[in-house]
């Protein structure tokens, strides 16, 4: 092969890498909603103490947003014993890491809440740290009542991103 040839195909083959998958014909965005429909959540679903959340997300769903700001949405589960994952892709560019990001599930009716907070005071690293290299942040909370859940999200974070939930039924 021609030293000119070589070059540029060590090239290409570099240009690719450091685009990451995208010259594979997929992104780490594509393979985060997979086959999920964006949902434009500007519903109003009144909840409790007087709390009103966009939408009714389930796993063939996902949405967009940005931080700093916060996202307010349910999810529905049947009796058993349930975990729900919320998962946030940050997209680029990544602004600002922030310095506080905070998820509440909350029980039907607010009876109990869990929340995860995020705090540079109290844990190592800061939410891009946590996304990682694959850029998704992941928590989660086992819930045990049936019923509307409502969940809050909320970052002092500047960065766009694309969240969706898993809904798993507990062993």
């Amino acid at each position: 092969m021609p030293t000119s040839l070589r070059l540029t195909s060590v090239s290409l083959t570099l240009l690719c890498a450091s685009l990451g998958a995208g010259c594979l014909g997929t992104t780490s965005e594509a393979s985060f909603i997979g086959t999920r429909e964006v949902d434009l959540c500007s519903g109003s679903y009144y909840m409790c103490f007087g709390e009103v959340a966009g939408c009714k997300l389930d796993e063939n769903y996902y949405l967009e947003g940005s931080f700093p700001g916060e996202r307010k949405f349910t999810i529905e589960t049947r009796s058993g014993d349930w975990k729900i994952r919320v998962l946030l892709f940050l997209k680029d560019p990544r602004l600002s890491p922030g310095t506080e990001t905070e998820v509440t599930w909350y029980e039907p009716g607010c009876k109990d809440e869990y929340k995860y907070k995020l705090s540079k005071e109290k844990i190592a690293g800061d939410l891009f740290e946590q996304a990682g290299r694959d850029q998704v942040f992941e928590v989660e909370q086992n819930v045990t009542m049936p019923g509307d859940h409502l969940i809050t999200v909320w970052s002092d974070a500047v960065v766009r991103y694309l969240l969706r939930v898993e809904i798993l039924l507990q062993d």
